[in-house]
């Protein structure tokens, strides 16, 4: 691939315009810092991402009250060590919940903005962030969009979040049609509403979609039933918030004619990595800085916590908090030619199959299961787990389709083995989250 931007339109340099209007002069920083530290080499970006962890740590220590107490006796000093950088504990979202207005420094910038989390592995929380730190959140998308040759400002059909109200709705409104989104919240409702959601996509033309895989995958369900004929092409479908299952990416790809690629996020750390042509999710290391460290207790298979400390929110320092995710962290070159750290997200930490054999990651075994179920069922499975050697798979119903729960019963009896008591139930639908997610697997009473 190779390292030239794409040659904007006049039009889209007039948006890119009004984008360093709505985020600053510091969005300009924030493009050109992501786009030179990628072809760095690993050996300098992990010196330049070290040095940016010791200033984190310096100011969480000198500014909030929280940090104060927590680094205090742990031989934390201005030349930090990455020993004495590991006996920091880990900072939980119940840590953040607790302890929100002393983790809060008292110097940063004007707090205005504020990112919420999803909430999908419970009670969410509020960050707040000055516009400059928004705008290394941003960029580390921007730069990932442009490896797929489009940019933020191109047209972009947004498929995710459960929509806002009061004036954030209008702040949201307004960024949107500078930027040429087209913004389509996912909701309880939004399962009914896909083939309009549709429609609205195809008169609109975007060169990207960004959402949820549950919806987008959703939409592709409608494609199988029709032709897709967007007003104009679109070169590369972003899914994001949610695991990214491979029955999904190929559905999309076969309806969508077009890439899918995967950005990891959350609300609380911004973009964290983003998949390159090659594969390789590449950590944006301009903006956090992840550690993969043993799980506890031991659990079945590879992987450890995936860490994340902040390098930008000054405002609001998250210093080693727990994503709540799995994963291995390297830093084995890229073909793309790129320095940057790659991740491989394996699951989710409460995402655990209790069976005879002990406790397992239950992504591996739950990915498996939903790519084997028939196509016409791809989407439409929930694994639940209510118990230690307990599964009940829960079935979309249907209309155009005769429900045959024994196909998707003998296909999870393959895949989880035996000692496995496993039963269907068929379900009017499956439930979206406040958040609009849609979990594949839950650990949660039966119905």
């Amino acid at each position: 691939m190779g390292r030239a931007r794409v040659i904007a339109s006049p039009a889209v340099r007039l948006r890119r315009a009004g984008c360093r209007l709505i985020f600053g002069r510091e969005m300009d920083a924030a493009n050109a810092a992501h786009w030179a530290t990628q072809w760095a080499s690993p050996r300098r970006v992990e010196g330049d991402q070290w040095d940016q962890v010791r200033e984190c740590v310096t100011d969480a220590r000198q500014a909030s009250p929280f940090y104060q107490a927590r680094l205090d006796g742990l031989g934390v000093d201005q030349d930090l060590t990455r020993d004495a950088f590991r006996r920091i504990p880990p900072l939980s979202r119940q840590d953040v919940i607790s302890s929100w207005t002393a983790i809060r420094s008292r110097h940063g910038g004007t707090g205005a903005l504020g990112r919420r989390s999803g909430g999908s592995s419970g009670q969410s929380v509020v960050i707040p962030m000055d516009r400059a730190t928004y705008c290394w959140y941003v960029a580390g998308t921007r730069r990932g969009l442009q490896w797929w040759g489009v940019d933020l400002t191109d047209r972009g059909a947004i498929i995710l979040g459960a929509g806002a109200g009061g004036l954030r709705s209008l702040a949201v409104r307004a960024k949107d049609s500078v930027l040429n989104w087209l913004r389509q919240p996912v909701d309880e409702r939004f399962d009914q509403r896909a083939p309009d959601v549709l429609d609205r996509l195809e008169r609109f033309g975007p060169a990207f979609v960004y959402g949820y895989p549950s919806a987008v995958h959703r939409l592709a369900r409608v494609i199988d039933g029709r032709p897709w004929r967007p007003k104009r092409p679109t070169k590369v479908i972003v899914l994001t918030g949610e695991p990214v299952y491979p029955y999904q990416r190929r559905g999309i790809e076969r309806a969508f004619h077009c890439p899918v690629v995967e950005e990891y996020g959350n609300g609380e750390l911004g973009s964290m990595a983003f998949q390159c042509t090659e594969g390789a999710l590449h950590i944006t290391v301009e903006n956090v800085f992840l550690e993969s460290v043993p799980l506890e207790p031991p659990v079945g298979g590879t992987g450890g916590r995936v860490l994340a400390t902040q390098l930008r929110n000054r405002l609001f320092p998250l210093i080693r908090y727990e994503t709540g995710d799995v994963g291995v962290v390297g830093a084995e070159p890229c073909r793309c030619g790129r320095g940057l750290p790659t991740i491989q997200v394996l699951g989710r930490t409460e995402e655990v199959l209790m069976g005879s054999d002990g406790a397992a990651l239950a992504r591996p075994s739950v990915e498996r299961f939903l790519g084997a179920v028939p196509r016409s069922l791809q989407g439409r499975v929930q694994v639940v787990h209510p118990a230690p050697g307990r599964l009940v798979l829960r079935i979309e119903r249907d209309r155009d389709l005769r429900e045959d729960l024994r196909e998707p019963t003998a296909v999870a009896e393959g895949v989880f083995g035996r000692g496995w008591q496993i039963e269907a139930a068929a379900v009017d639908r499956l439930p979206r989250l406040r958040s609009g997610k849609l979990p594949y697997f839950l650990r949660t009473a039966a119905p």
